[in-house]
C-alpha cells in the first residue's frame, strides 16, 4: 500500500501524476529556450562543422567501456551488456550516428523515451508514505553512451567548484561530514558552543530551470553542435 493506493496500477497511476506535477512545477518560457536555440543556430552557421561533431570509435569505446552491467532502460529491453559484449564493429555505427546526431541536431525516438521508477528513499523508509520515494529515470542505453563521451570529451569545461563534494567523481559526501565532526569535536572539547545551520533544497535537482541550465552551458563554451543535442532530449523527452 501507498498512500491507500492498493493495487498494481492505481500505485503506478498514482506516481505517474505525482511526478507529473513535480516535474511540471517549474515553467519555462517557450520563447527563452527558442532564443537559446537560435543563438545556438546562429553560432553553428558562424563556425560551421568542424572535428567537434565528430565522435570516433575509440570515444565510444572509453564510455562502453565505463558502462556498468547489468543496467536496462526500462523501456526497449535493451541491456548494457548487449553492447560491452557486442562486436568492435558496433561502436563505429554507434560512432556514426552520434555524429549525424550533433550534425543535424537530431535524435532518434529511442533516446527521448524515459522511464521513471520510484525507488526508497532509506532501509528503514516508511514504504506506505509516497514522500520517501525519489525518482529515478532510467535512459536509452545508448543516450547513457552519449553521455559519457560527451563528460569525457569535454570534462575540461564542465569542471565544478572544489568546494562541491556530491554528484562529483572521486569525491564523497563522506569527506564534508568526516570535516563536520572534527570541527565540532573542536569546540565542544574545547567547552565552546557550536552553532549549524543546514539548507535543505527539496527536489533541487527536479526544478532546475533549463533556460538557466543551457545558458551556463553556453558560457562554459561548449561546443553548440553538442548543446544543441542536448536541448533537443530535454524538449522532447517524454517519460
Amino acid at each position: 500500500m501507498v498512500d491507500k493506493q492498493f493495487t498494481p496500477d492505481s500505485i503506478a497511476d498514482y506516481f505517474a501524476h505525482k511526478y507529473k506535477d513535480l516535474y511540471s512545477s517549474v515553467s519555462y518560457s517557450v520563447d527563452d529556450i527558442k532564443k537559446i536555440s537560435d543563438e545556438l543556430n546562429t553560432r553553428i552557421a558562424r563556425s560551421g562543422f568542424n572535428d567537434e561533431c565528430a565522435f570516433s570509435y575509440s570515444d565510444v569505446m572509453k564510455a562502453i567501456n565505463r558502462l556498468h552491467s547489468g543496467k536496462g532502460d526500462g523501456y526497449r529491453g535493451l541491456m548494457s551488456d548487449h553492447i560491452k559484449l557486442a562486436c568492435d564493429e558496433l561502436s563505429v555505427h554507434i560512432a556514426m550516428l552520434f555524429t549525424s546526431m550533433s550534425v543535424h541536431g537530431f535524435v532518434p525516438e529511442d533516446f527521448q523515451i524515459s522511464t521513471i521508477i520510484p525507488i526508497p528513499k532509506g532501509k528503514n523508509a516508511n514504504l506506505t508514505d509516497s514522500d520517501n520515494y525519489r525518482g529515478i529515470t532510467v535512459s536509452s542505453v545508448l543516450e547513457k553512451v552519449f553521455d559519457l563521451v560527451v563528460l569525457d570529451k569535454y570534462s575540461d569545461r564542465l569542471v565544478t567548484s572544489n568546494l562541491q563534494f556530491g554528484f562529483k567523481a572521486r569525491r564523497s559526501t563522506n569527506m564534508c561530514t568526516m570535516v563536520l565532526k572534527k570541527t565540532i569535536a573542536y569546540y565542544v572539547n574545547n567547552r565552546s558552543t557550536v552553532y549549524c545551520t543546514m539548507l535543505d533544497a527539496t527536489k533541487a535537482f527536479d526544478r532546475v530551470e533549463y533556460a538557466k541550465l543551457f545558458r551556463l552551458l553556453l558560457s562554459r563554451n561548449l561546443p553548440p553542435v553538442i548543446i544543441r543535442v542536448l536541448l533537443f532530449m530535454y524538449t522532447h523527452n517524454t517519460a
